[in-house]
């Protein structure tokens, strides 16, 4: 299979009235055959209460990028399919039996909606990754605070899992940096991580 080329281009994010300096990165060779450009717009933020529940185990299994999927209950009556897409946010998991520094509040990019590389999903979710090592530990039916804080891309069909693999793997990194952003970064410390009642 021949290499993926890299080409990067200034973006100028057009959802919104802000200009950004962040670069979109494309997949331009024939292993990845659809152009996947990545913005930041800001959204929300939306603040998101739920217990961890298990879904299809394909993130660290197929793709090698572990999810935490929320409860859709915490989510169903408040999104709609314009809201699908992948996004970032910060997100922490309440589990004391987790060590302390993994039950801070994360990076997270998480993806919304109904993953339309797969077709055996019959429920939208939220899958979140959280930028942090767990070294392994499940923690299905613990707390998930989720702060959806900006847009990154649209959810896309890919045509193998290389593709998506690779998808994911650029989402993260350029999420990541979108985070370190003053604006995104603040959120961080919102009060909804440290309060004792959930914020809607």
């Amino acid at each position: 299979t021949p290499e993926a080329t890299q080409a990067w281009a200034p973006l100028v994010d057009h959802r919104s009235s802000r200009d950004y300096t962040a670069r979109a990165f494309r997949l331009t060779a024939s292993m990845c055959r659809t152009a996947v450009q990545r913005v930041i717009d800001p959204v929300g933020p939306h603040r998101l209460t739920g217990k961890v529940v298990e879904g299809f185990k394909r993130g660290s299994k197929q793709l090698g990028w572990p999810t935490a999927n929320l409860d859709p209950a915490a989510f169903e009556s408040r999104f709609d399919a314009s809201t699908e897409g992948v996004y970032v946010g910060w997100a922490a998991i309440r589990d004391p039996t987790l060590p302390e520094e993994a039950q801070a509040v994360h990076k997270a990019v998480l993806s919304m909606g109904w993953n339309p590389t797969y077709t055996d999903v019959k429920q939208r979710t939220v899958e979140a990754y959280l930028c942090h090592d767990f070294c392994g530990r499940d923690f299905y039916g613990a707390e998930m605070r989720l702060m959806i804080c900006a847009f990154l891309r649209s959810n896309v069909k890919f045509d193998s899992f290389d593709e998506l693999i690779q998808a994911i793997t650029d989402d993260v990194e350029f999420g990541q940096r979108a985070l370190d952003g003053a604006e995104l970064a603040l959120l961080q410390r919102d009060p909804f991580f440290s309060s004792d009642t959930s914020a809607g």
